[in-house]
């Protein structure tokens, strides 16, 4: 396997990710009352606005992504930015599950074994 199939195979399984994340996050949306949801994301709050923050640097990349591909429609189409596009999308990709992750754990219920 080349560096080429081995990237899109990560960014596959990076967007997979993403996307059983955020399945099981609407699942727990659904189940859970609000006023349960709002009093565990208000106990990590701190930490789920770091991770936000992270994810703001993200959208930065993503940005850029697309201010390149804008600007210099020649460069991108003849491959000149291709490893610069790739990475930036794979850091907003990867910074936007790690977000979900963590929000997920802040909603899920917690382990009977702790209480």
């Amino acid at each position: 396997m080349n560096s080429i199939e081995m990237f899109n195979f990560l960014d596959f399984a990076i967007r997979l990710s993403i996307v059983v994340v955020a399945l099981l996050l609407s699942s727990l949306l659904i189940k859970i009352d609000a006023d349960v949801i709002r009093s565990r994301i208000y106990v990590s709050f701190k930490k789920i606005k770091n991770y936000f923050v992270l994810l703001t640097a993200g959208f930065l990349l993503y940005l850029a992504d697309a201010y390149m591909s804008i600007s210099e429609p020649v460069a991108v189409s003849s491959g000149e930015h291709d490893m610069l596009l790739g990475i930036s999308s794979a850091v907003f990709e990867v910074l936007i599950l790690i977000f979900l992750v963590n929000l997920y754990v802040a909603i899920r219920v917690p382990d009977k074994r702790i209480l």
